[in-house]
């Protein structure tokens, strides 16, 4: 099962209130495919949350973890290595549209040094 279809399912066969959550991410996932042509980003799926890796490895960090509710996504992204106060400490915000997930989603590939000398995100991000 593909993300887009496990995303498709529950914006058509989920309990009442997930029907949303679906259609949200299934609209960012589209968004992340058009802005990344050639980077590989590996995902997985959490609770309906996305989580985004850097490669197919399943033991591999948890980079980037994005929920929605709505037209609301929660965008997480770990921190470096270097820079974590303890274990595992994320940084977590809130994004008030797709738009505004997509530039956020770019600004937690970048902190979070998972995807350091990627062309597409260096580009992506000069533009922000």
């Amino acid at each position: 099962m593909t993300l887009e279809d496990f995303y498709a399912d529950l914006s058509t066969s989920s309990p009442p209130g997930y029907e949303d959550v679906g259609r949200g991410m299934l609209l960012l996932i589209n968004m992340i495919n058009r802005m990344f042509t050639e980077t590989k980003i590996w995902g997985l799926t959490s609770l309906a949350r996305l989580v985004l890796r850097n490669k197919d490895d399943f033991a591999s960090e948890w980079y980037i973890i994005i929920g929605n509710a709505g037209n609301t996504f929660y965008i997480e992204y770990l921190l470096p290595e270097d820079k974590r106060p303890w274990h595992n400490a994320y940084v977590r915000g809130e994004a008030g549209s797709l738009e505004e997930a997509g530039k956020y989603l770019l600004i937690a590939m970048k902190e979070c040094e998972g995807w350091v000398g990627n062309v597409e995100l260096e580009q992506l991000t000069s533009a922000l």
